[in-house]
């Protein structure tokens, strides 16, 4: 059964947004608000050119223009509580009530549906979810991957446990609930990016079924801790992300490679644009290192016993 108790509010910090007609009752022109002095955070909704652009401030200019009764959900309610899963680049995703139907709006993702008082508390006039409402709503999105990985991150964060996700769909109905039931097998909160989570995922589903954040010795020293490992084998798989770009980084990375490598282990580097694009092309080079891996023991195994005997 679903908790009857509220999430706890979010703080009310200020956030220097302002509609257009607001703007224009104060004497600016259209042109004045498209001049370097002003940004767009939506349709409508301006700041001053000198203020950061984030996931907040957007959620924040979304309030002045949502429906009586909206709940701001999934990513967009996991930043504003404190799991940054949204940048300002991402849309705000919204419930809005049933009878309003905004369903198409530029930089927000609204679904029509209903979210009952205990699964939000109250900010700026709409309500933002709690992590159980935040959990299935992306749990239930269509990228199995993508859900299960932003919900990783909640776990990942210790804001919610998989008993606790599990315990908010019990006895619920609707739309999404049995794929979001479907999923709950797959949630692992031991990856520390959604990057790595979404390898994960996609190496399940392919019937494959990585150690996340496996931590490699050398007798007792440690010598490094890997994305993904199959550890039998030998094979680890990392996302490098593009900040490793930095110099020091990339010294660092090489020569925590070369000494895995030392050891036995073959390390596979997944790209950034690997991991969007067709995944399939990474998952053959992993099987390929698993069967070279699994046939080398074999060879050091037969040539062992040959010895012995």
């Amino acid at each position: 059964m679903t908790s009857t108790t509220r999430p706890p509010t979010i703080d009310d910090k200020p956030y220097n947004v302002f509609l257009r007609s607001e703007a224009i009752d104060a004497g600016y022109t259209d042109w004045d608000l498209r001049s370097g002095a002003f940004r767009r955070v939506l349709h409508g909704v301006y700041t001053t050119a000198e203020t950061p652009l984030t996931h907040e401030l957007k959620c924040a200019g979304a309030t002045l223009t949502l429906p009586r009764g909206s709940v701001i959900t999934g990513r967009s309610a996991a930043t504003l509580r404190g799991v940054p899963l949204a940048d300002f680049g991402s849309p705000v995703e919204v419930i809005v009530p049933r009878e309003d139907g905004m369903l198409r709006r530029n930089g927000l993702r609204c679904t029509s549906t209903r979210a009952a008082e205990s699964e939000h508390s109250p900010w700026r006039g709409v309500g933002v979810a709690g992590f159980p409402r935040i959990s299935f709503d992306m749990l239930k999105q269509r990228s199995i991957s993508h859900a299960v990985a932003y919900c990783d991150a909640l776990l990942h964060a210790g804001v919610i446990t998989p008993d606790e996700i599990a315990g908010f769909l019990v006895g619920r109905k609707g739309h999404g609930v049995a794929r979001a039931r479907m999923r709950l097998e797959y949630l692992d909160g031991r990856a520390e990016s959604v990057p790595e989570s979404i390898m994960r995922v996609e190496l399940l589903l392919r019937g494959l079924r990585p150690v996340p954040q496996l931590e490699i010795f050398d007798g007792e020293q440690f010598v490094a801790r890997v994305d993904l490992a199959f550890e039998a084998a030998r094979v680890a798989v990392e996302y490098d992300g593009g900040w490793h770009a930095d110099p020091e980084q990339v010294k660092r990375d090489e020569a925590r490679r070369k000494r895995l490598s030392s050891l036995g282990w073959i390390v596979i580097v997944v790209t950034n644009d690997q991991l969007r694009g067709n995944f399939d092309p990474v998952v053959a080079k992993i099987e390929a290192a698993l069967e070279h891996q699994h046939a080398t023991s074999i060879e050091i195994g037969g040539a062992i016993s040959m010895e012995i005997a």
